[in-house]
């Protein structure tokens, strides 16, 4: 946009080129007012389901305590685990935001309490597309678990003739029998905290 009226002024105006300006201004004025208010449309959509997360994660964390009764039984020496992101799975919307991060149409956040005896989790997927959320509770008793894992993953999409690879991290508690609960997460400090507080629970009650 600066370009365009930067030319109109510098470029002198008579009959003779009055064309050449219509020609060269006018399409750069174009290209920078679809530049300029494309750019404000796609920061208020990303800030738009920014809200609409939210709004759709309110009140979890205190229904999940409730419903998984955790008030008064957590372990004071181990700490809870709380991760949220975009969930990638077999979905055709994928879309790479304004920050480089890809969002999918789910959102999950996932709680993870440790009590006396057992692991205590659960879960909100927002469906963004859809609009609705579905809550999911787990109790995985320690002497059930035969390790908890950070694994690294990823998963490829489509758009068009090009194929997307998307890394996460996913944090999976086996059993005998397999998973018996995993959540996709970010690798940080508190995930590799929760980890090890897992396998050591774990261990205790088996050995």
């Amino acid at each position: 946009m600066a370009a365009a009226f930067i030319l109109f002024f510098v470029w002198p105006v008579d009959m003779d080129n009055y064309r050449i300006i219509t020609i060269t201004v006018v399409p750069v004025l174009i290209a920078g007012c679809v530049m300029f208010f494309g750019s404000l449309l796609r920061r208020s959509s990303e800030s738009e389901i920014d809200e609409e997360v939210l709004k759709m994660l309110q009140g979890f964390e205190e229904k999940a305590r409730f419903e998984l009764d955790v008030y008064e039984k957590e372990l004071p020496y181990v700490s809870s685990l709380v991760t949220e992101g975009y969930h990638y799975f077999d979905t055709p919307y994928i879309k790479r935001d304004g920050q480089g991060e890809y969002r999918t149409d789910h959102y999950v956040k996932t709680l993870v309490y440790f009590t006396k005896d057992e692991l205590r989790a659960s879960t909100r997927t927002a469906h963004l597309a859809e609009e609705g959320v579905d809550d999911e509770l787990f109790f995985v008793p320690y002497k059930d678990i035969t390790e908890a894992k950070l694994e690294k993953k990823s998963r490829e999409y489509q758009k068009g003739k090009k194929t997307l690879v998307i890394p996460f991290y996913e944090l999976n508690v086996y059993g005998r029998d397999g998973v018996l609960f995993g959540c996709q997460t970010k690798y940080n400090y508190a995930v590799e905290c929760a980890v090890e507080d897992i396998n050591k629970l774990a261990e205790k009650f088996r050995g």
